[in-house]
């Protein structure tokens, strides 16, 4: 046990740490129903970091986890009576205990019988659906197999994306960081371009040393916007040791089997959209795509036609509309705009659809504009389910076929959260993947 001081922290070899030590110890010792606030990280193609506090002392459902989808990192809450009193725990522990220097080996043997405690499981489990990696002869042999898959050019189960949200607004597109001008930049960070570029052996420490650097919408030639290691895009699934393991956003985690059978399987019984669309070509664009399938199916086309409402960023319809009110959302596989997107653009404009009259009022404009005979698929009344389909669309390259639409994970949770919550609103949701023809 190490009692730290300020800086002194920086001082302990993080590889020594138990990472979730102080996390257990909170879980173990709290009243659930005094929790003060939480730090979430949500997982997906875009990740994302939160920190929810409450203005009094409350039960977890007050924060509003999604338990397939959000891990736990940090808890600060206060202990029954009697207990330890207010606690804050992530890998480390803060605590407030007037103590003397003798009595701290007593009280470290209570808080590491404390951690082994499963008093957590009862309010807690779902901590133990995902967690973060941190044995480093186990993360040594997972990059050893990520190396190698790229070495081998096995990359069927990796991607690459940015790992924090950024305003593509302000960036033109990405490059990487070394022969900046013997490549263009693209709108997308690949790992294929990487492979492809980076001569001679792939190795961890060039993963770590190169960048991928977001490029000056208004001047190419300044200095990057931003810019992010490698390593710290790369989405790698592998399995190892009979676990799956994850690489997102530079760290490793492992997803209990369990809980990967069931996002699996309810991902597996979402109904194929019925739809008969064409192949897509993998040189076109999206709206390429759009344009070539509302053709193909007599559909209207509403591709790069946002909707803007007072206080709600702007939103898309639907990529296709349907004649009989199927709302359709396609999105390649990879791209920066990622699928978490695709899954909450779909949720979005259901939801407005059913409540926001402004919305549903410019929607009916915004169609009777571009298809006159398709205006009858807007619902004119509010709260109307049975008018209202949501189908999503995933153009894939095909390499995944024993996955679901060819998702990875993360993705695959991300779906799931969406269709709940469309069928909580008393939708219909369908899902399809289109393989892209080389």
């Amino acid at each position: 046990m190490a009692i730290t001081f300020g800086y002194g922290r920086h001082l302990v070899r993080q590889e020594a740490v138990v990472q979730d030590f102080g996390l257990k110890v909170v879980l173990n010792s709290i009243d659930p129903t005094q929790i003060k606030s939480i730090d979430a990280r949500t997982f997906d193609e875009l990740t994302l970091h939160t920190r929810r506090g409450a203005s009094h002392d409350s039960p977890l459902g007050a924060f509003e986890l999604d338990n397939s989808r959000d891990l736990l990192r940090a808890v600060t809450g206060r202990s029954e009576q009697g207990g330890l009193g207010s606690l804050s725990g992530s890998s480390s522990l803060a605590m407030n205990q007037a103590i003397e220097l003798p009595d701290l080996p007593a009280l470290a043997e209570e808080l590491v019988d404390l951690y082994g405690e499963t008093r957590y499981k009862e309010n807690f489990e779902f901590i133990d659906f995902v967690r973060g990696e941190t044995d480093p002869k186990i993360i040594s042999n997972l990059d050893e197999k990520l190396v190698a898959a790229l070495e081998s050019r096995d990359m069927t189960e990796m991607h690459l994306a940015i790992p924090e949200a950024v305003n593509w607004q302000d960036i033109s597109g990405v490059r990487f960081s070394f022969k900046k001008k013997k490549h263009e930049p693209a709108p997308d960070p690949r790992i294929s371009v990487y492979r492809d570029l980076r001569d001679g052996d792939i190795t961890l420490d060039r993963l770590k040393s190169d960048r991928v650097e977001a490029i000056n919408a208004l001047d190419e030639t300044a200095p990057p916007v931003d810019k992010w290691r490698v390593y710290d895009c790369v989405v790698f699934e592998t399995e190892f040791n009979g676990h799956l393991y994850v690489l997102s956003g530079g760290d490793w985690y492992r997803i209990a089997k369990s809980h990967r059978d069931k996002i699996e399987q309810y991902v597996r019984e979402i109904p194929e959209l019925d739809l008969d669309l064409p192949p897509a070509d993998s040189a076109w664009s999206e709206n390429a795509y759009n344009e070539a399938a509302a053709d193909a199916i007599g559909a209207l086309c509403l591709d790069g036609l946002p909707i803007g409402v007072g206080g709600v960023d702007r939103v898309e319809l639907c990529d296709l509309l349907t004649k009989d009110g199927c709302f359709v959302h396609v999105k390649k596989r990879g791209r920066s705009s990622t699928l978490s997107h695709l899954f909450a653009q779909g949720v979005t404009s259901a939801e407005l659809l059913l409540g926001d009259d402004e919305f549903r009022e410019k929607a009916t404009k915004l169609v009777e504009s571009e298809g006159e005979d398709f205006a009858s698929a807007i619902p004119d009344a509010p709260r109307a389910r049975d008018r209202i389909k949501v189908g999503y669309v995933v153009l894939s390259r095909g390499q995944r076929p024993d996955k679901p639409y060819g998702l990875p994970f993360f993705s695959l949770v991300s779906l799931k959260a969406a269709t709940e919550r469309l069928r909580n609103a008393g939708l219909e949701v369908y899902a399809k993947e289109v393989k892209e023809q080389t």
